[in-house]
């Protein structure tokens, strides 16, 4: 059995590019990169073509709890099926910055014990890094400010705790703005995965 990991952390904390990194590290591993999973229902649901940026900039108004419900019914059945194979990354932020201040659309309890994740990791990084990194590429998020950058990292992490302690598994909380290699150690070892 493979070792499933639920990695979240606020925006531009390196999630996507860990991902990325730990596929091409550990032969066999697979991410799953939420949004691209939610760009692709959208896409196909609604026969538009919106992109990662467009759902970042638009979020509540272009994705719906259903949309979401949606996503996350094929993302439990292709992880119970999954990780029999090979060790699994779910790359997820259920907590967004919308216009009128945040929104949370985390798993159902129900959802996330289907999920069966065996271990959650939350990126964190300094907000001031956070704040250079979205002005460099924003990708379809607002610039927040340095109250925004901190409660989004907060609510992210109280999120992953929450989902540890109803799982009674482990949450770690990795600071990653050290170096990449570095982070997939530091997650790898975390998780269990060789």
């Amino acid at each position: 059995m493979g070792e499933v990991v639920y990695l979240t952390g606020s925006p531009a904390s390196g999630k996507s590019s860990l991902c990325e990194l730990l596929e091409a590290s550990i032969a066999g591993l697979q991410a799953y990169s939420y949004s691209k999973l939610l760009r692709d229902y959208l896409n196909r649901r609604r026969d538009n073509n919106i992109d990662e940026a467009g759902i970042r900039q638009h979020s509540a108004r272009v994705v719906t709890r259903a949309d979401v419900d949606a996503v996350d019914r094929w993302l439990i059945g292709e992880v119970q099926v999954r990780r029999s194979e090979r060790h699994l990354v779910i790359d997820s932020h259920p907590v967004t910055k919308e216009r009128y201040g945040f929104r949370v659309t985390p798993f159902t309890v129900e959802q996330l014990r289907a999920l069966n994740p065996d271990v959650i990791v939350c990126l964190y990084i300094d907000p001031a890094e956070t704040k250079s990194r979205i002005a460099k590429d924003a990708a379809g998020r607002p610039l927040p400010s340095d109250f925004e950058i901190g409660m989004h990292a907060e609510l992210q992490a109280a999120l992953a705790i929450q989902y540890a302690m109803l799982l009674g598994i482990p949450c770690y909380l990795l600071d990653s703005s050290v170096a990449r290699a570095e982070l997939v150690t530091k997650l790898c070892d975390v998780a269990g995965i060789s």
